[in-house]
């Protein structure tokens, strides 16, 4: 593979080649999952751009073509949710008219059509979307089969997402039988057809069985395929038809039936069955300074306990967040270049050890010590620059202090230094030497996650994105619809070029609030243009835009950011106008927090999200209405002492209260964030992913570092020796200490 990728680059960059070698240079990445080099040199081909003699131009080369460029553009993640599958469609509408009547039964043109629509749904969750895949997969599933039915099992397959949301129900899941059961009795078989169409008819036989909960008969097809698929044609199936008995059986493992079929199916690979049926799991942890950080330690703490953590997928990471996902993927990293596989008790132990370092490394004061003088301060304003604070200065700190002790060595840590094989990756298994996260974390047990560290862009107002192999504008937060604003184009690390980033400098530039902080620059990267970046909860403060982007279907999201609070009497004078304006930008801070919530919860209601734990500092807190001096209103509101999750309402109050800062934080500060962390994480879990019980396993608590503050926070005696004073410590612990 790295040799063809090195032809496609050099002929995207000039090199010329003949139509016969760019063909075939195409199909060898897309084969190799290269979907966007493969992409972008068949879009060469087909507009006859480094070309030393011509395509062929007869029709069926033409529509040949221009149905590959489609598909290869709608699957392409390096461009944006909200352009790669309009822009796909246009392709195909180059040579085909799709209301035409007369392409009904065009299985490869209506299917294409249809899996693009497929995808725009599964990236954007429009509802339309769907029944429009729905209807171009039954317009291509005519009479004829093909070798693989391949519209055909996509239109069953549509027809039972759509019942599943109450579109029309019976109707659906009566014609989602019927088009099985015609597959089961027409579909060739498979020592009739192609070996390019081998594996794809086998699979389509064996996802209509399971539709139909012919498991065993299901499990006989896989098993006599003796050929080994490609890994990303065996994901595919597997996650299709893991949706499928999702939608049939809560827990789908328990079922030996379904269990055997999935054993099967992928043979040597147990853990993938897990990951087929869990989903793929992704964790976000919001900005909101140190407080954020020890508030996610608490919870990083109880996944620990449920052995969730290992199916980690994607970890997006936000300001303080950041700082602290940071310093936890750097320890996973170290354990998981050594041979001995992980239990739940290293993923214990690991936090455990992560909770200590952290609490050294904040112990020395970060904001105090790049802090200048109040002259120094003045001096910077007066001189032009943007913040009290230098991003250049805090990365340095950063990485001396939170990053070089948990991966030692000398000279600055830059991301592209960061990936790595683990040690017990499996070649054969994997089809590949190289280890990608991607595309082989599926099959392993102790998953790699993806580590994003959230920033956003002056220039644009985009979010950009760091992480271990690329950093730029993600194409994925971009809708061209509604933004004229061009995009900074993303690309892979080029030492060589100048283009790369420390470690440091990439979770500064994450926590880089407007106006404490001066932007973190980027320059000579981008022609007449100079990158300034700061705090990535300005655009999106719980990080969840790139796990969608990244198709994770179970989101974990802990939100400690700072929320709007009700200001009773506003400040007069020039101070009042500061918290004015001030206070708007909370309100529209406080808007994109909710939107991002309301987008989430309409993506779970849809099946869009297989699973959804969202917590925040405030959840359960009451929010009494503000009764009128002249209120006629007489009834008195019951209060528990504890909110849903179990922490005392007072606690939790102090605690959501507490400064959003990078300064040193007290013992009991920082453990009754971890406590309160911990707790609420128990309470969301088992509220919102404890049905999915391939997921996680019965925990067992542990001694934590917080265990006292614990029992402090969630204490219902009337009194105890501390509360009134750690109270008092909290609720001083709100105002930001200079």
């Amino acid at each position: 593979m790295p040799e063809l990728t090195d032809r496609a680059r050099a002929f995207l960059a000039g090199t010329a080649l003949t139509f016969d070698q760019a063909n075939t240079l195409w199909k060898g990445l897309k084969k190799g999952d290269e979907i966007s080099l493969a992409r972008r040199v068949l879009e060469r081909v087909r507009d006859g751009r480094g070309l030393v003699d011509k395509a062929p131009a007869d029709r069926t080369t033409r529509h040949r073509l221009c149905q590959q460029e489609a598909l290869l553009t709608s699957k392409d993640l390096e461009l944006s949710a909200a352009l790669r599958h309009d822009r796909a469609l246009e392709i195909l509408t180059e040579e085909f008219d799709l209301e035409d009547p007369a392409l009904e039964g065009d299985a490869e043109t209506l299917g294409i059509a249809g899996g693009i629509l497929k995808r725009r749904w599964n990236d954007l969750g429009q509802i339309g979307d769907l029944r429009k895949a729905a209807r171009f997969y039954e317009r291509g599933a005519g009479t004829d089969l093909g070798e693989d039915a391949y519209p055909h099992i996509n239109a069953a397959f549509m027809d039972d997402l759509l019942a599943q949301i109450g579109d029309d129900p019976i109707v659906r899941r009566q014609r989602a039988t019927a088009l099985r059961e015609l597959i089961l009795s027409e579909l060739p078989p498979v020592e009739t057809v192609s070996a390019g169409s081998a594996w794809f008819n086998t699979a389509t036989r064996a996802e209509a069985l399971c539709g139909l909960g012919r498991y065993p008969e299901a499990t006989r097809v896989v098993a006599s395929f003796k050929d080994k698929p490609a890994p990303w044609e065996l994901e595919t199936t597997a996650r299709q038809i893991a949706t499928i008995v999702h939608l049939q059986r809560q827990n789908p493992l328990a079922v030996p039936e379904i269990r055997g079929f999935f054993d099967a199916l992928l043979p040597g690979a147990a853990d993938a069955v897990r990951s087929a049926v869990v989903g793929k799991v992704g964790l976000a942890l919001s900005g909101g300074g140190f407080r954020a950080s020890f508030y996610h330690l608490g919870v990083l703490a109880r996944l620990a306990e449920l052995n969730v953590l290992r199916h980690i997928e994607v970890l997006s990471c936000v300001s303080g967040g950041s700082i602290v996902g940071a310093c936890y993927w750097l320890a996973l990293r170290t354990r998981l270049l050594k041979p001995r596989p992980l239990r739940r008790e290293d993923y214990v132990e690991l936090v455990r050890g992560v909770i200590q370092h952290f609490l050294d490394a904040v112990a020395t004061n970060l904001r105090g010590s790049v802090q200048p003088s109040t002259t120094r301060v003045v001096w910077r304003f007066l001189s032009g620059e943007k913040g009290a604070l230098d991003p250049e200065e805090t990365s340095r700190a950063l990485e001396e202090r939170f990053y070089r002790p948990l991966l030692p060595g000398n000279g600055r840590l830059f991301m592209q230094d960061l990936p790595f094989t683990p040690a017990d990756h499996n070649p054969a298994l994997a089809g590949s030497t190289d280890f990608h996260p991607g595309r082989h974390n599926w099959l392993r047990a102790d998953k790699v996650p993806v580590l994003v560290l959230n920033a956003t862009t002056v220039n644009t107002g985009h979010a950009w994105q760091f992480t271990p192999t690329w950093m730029g504008e993600s194409p994925w937060a971009v809708h061209e619809a509604a933004d004229s604003i061009p995009r900074l184009e993303w690309s892979w690390y080029e030492p060589r070029a100048r283009w790369q980033m420390e470690l440091g400098r990439a979770v500064a530039a994450s926590a880089c609030v407007p106006g404490v902080f001066a932007p973190l620059e980027i320059e000579g990267a981008y022609k007449d243009l100079r990158v300034q970046l700061v705090d990535g909860g300005v655009h999106d403060n719980q990080g969840t835009v790139s796990l969608l982007a990244l198709n994770c279907n179970v989101l974990l999201v802990s939100d400690a950011c700072g929320q709007l609070l009700l200001e009773e009497r506003p400040a007069p004078g020039l101070k009042g106008l500061a918290l004015y304006v001030q206070r708007s930008m909370d309100t529209l801070m406080e808007r994109v927090r909710l939107a991002n919530y309301g987008d989430l919860a309409a993506r779970q209601r849809t099946g869009l999200l297989r699973a959804l734990m969202f917590l925040h500092m405030k959840a359960g807190l009451d929010a009494d209405p503000i009764r009128l001096k002249f209120s006629q209103e007489s009834y008195e509101l019951h209060r528990e002492k504890l909110s849903p999750s179990g922490v005392r309402k007072d606690f939790q109050e102090a605690l959501a209260g507490l400064r959003t800062d990078l300064d040193a934080f007290t013992p009991d500060e920082s453990h009754a964030l971890m406590a309160c962390g911990y707790r609420m994480a128990s309470w969301a879990f088992q509220r919102d992913l404890a049905p999915l019980t391939e997921l996680w396993d019965e925990p067992v608590a542990e001694g934590w570092p917080f265990s006292a503050m614990l029992w402090e926070i969630t204490s219902t005696a009337a009194t105890t020796p501390r509360r009134d004073e750690l109270l008092a410590v909290l609720r001083e612990g709100s105002k930001v200490r200079l």
